[in-house]
């Protein structure tokens, strides 16, 4: 019991943390961009964080209610932008594994709950 409040603590504090840092790199951008807020903004992954953050921050609110489905919706904001742009080595190393790592924590941290 004590090991599962453990994994929900550390996984809701790296949430925390690296939604902060997603965010204070991205504010700029992100509140640049709300006058221009269309789908094709959201839609247009190649070589634009933009629909990315926002999938993420989508995901990230969900997780604090359903940490399956919120979990779900950053795993796969993670896998578009992987598919869309495997040539960024340095976002992917910067932002996707960090994002992935959210991901993974709060479904183990789900799944151990569950049983």
């Amino acid at each position: 019991m004590k090991k599962r409040k453990i994994l929900l603590f550390v996984s809701r504090i790296y949430g925390v943390l690296n939604t902060l840092y997603l965010v204070g790199l991205f504010a700029p951008k992100l509140i640049g961009s709300i006058d221009r807020l269309t789908i094709n903004t959201i839609l247009n992954w190649n070589d634009n964080p933009t629909g990315f953050i926002y999938t993420y921050l989508l995901g990230y609110v969900i997780i604090w209610w359903k940490p399956l489905w919120g979990s779900l919706i950053i795993l796969a904001s993670v896998t578009f932008f992987f598919i869309f742009n495997p040539h960024n080595v340095g976002f992917i190393l910067m932002f996707l594994i960090p994002t992935l790592l959210v991901s993974i924590l709060y479904l183990w941290s789900w799944y151990s709950t569950s049983k």
